[in-house]
């Protein structure tokens, strides 16, 4: 499990599928393929849209995750959910798209830090948007959230869907791009702020206090 996050997302990888449908599809069989397929497709797609921005990127990362279904199935030990299981295969494939297309590295570009230079000091109350579900949700349901998640740089924008969305812990993060928890930690906490500043407090809720 990761963290207490509860979104939208995170649930609809949670779906269960029948057990006799895993085992055909270990086996092979096109039609359990195309059931697995019907089941975690727009999870799959939303998450990478998320990630990276581009419905290019989302097409070829569900692509891409299925064709890995379809070869690793037959290892699948059902040591996690099979939507979990698949869920870390689908994050994997939109890193690699992202750092195909040089849209994403390991140390943060000057452009990117002079982006959240930009803006001002939270105060010391560090009081930022809620990162439960009432920010999930309208985080995949509005469009103009959408367009501003697309103004922020890359980097932030993985992190912050990865945190928020998907529920992944700093930790999990930290190793996922190569940086540190606490670097995870102060790009949500800014990118939050970017949007806090740019939506009515209203739309978010509560808040919370430093992640």
């Amino acid at each position: 499990m990761h963290g207490g996050n509860s979104s939208i997302q995170y649930q609809r990888f949670q779906q269960v599928v029948a057990d006799d449908i895993v085992l055909d599809a270990k086996q092979g069989d096109p039609r359990a393929h195309g059931q697995l397929y019907k089941t975690y497709s727009r999870a799959i797609f939303t998450l990478a849209l998320g990630i990276c921005g581009s419905t290019e990127c989302a097409e070829d990362v569900l692509h891409n995750t299925f064709i890995q279904l379809i070869n690793k199935l037959p290892t699948y030990e059902g040591r996690a959910p099979l939507g979990m299981w698949l869920r870390q295969i689908a994050v994997n494939e939109s890193l690699m798209y992202l750092r195909k297309h040089k849209k994403h590295n390991a140390v943060m570009s000057s452009d990117e830090d002079g982006f959240f230079e930009q803006m001002q000091d939270t105060g010391s109350d560090g009081v930022y948007p809620s990162s439960s579900h009432d920010f999930s949700q309208r985080l995949t349901a509005q469009s103009d959230m959408t367009l501003l998640l697309n103004k922020l740089p890359a980097d932030m924008r993985l992190i912050l869907w990865l945190k928020e969305v998907e529920g992944y812990t700093h930790n999990e993060i930290a190793n996922l791009v190569n940086k540190t928890p606490s670097y995870s930690k102060s790009v949500v906490a800014r990118a939050l702020q970017f949007l806090r500043e740019r939506i009515p407090s209203s739309e978010f809720g509560s808040t919370i206090g430093e992640h």
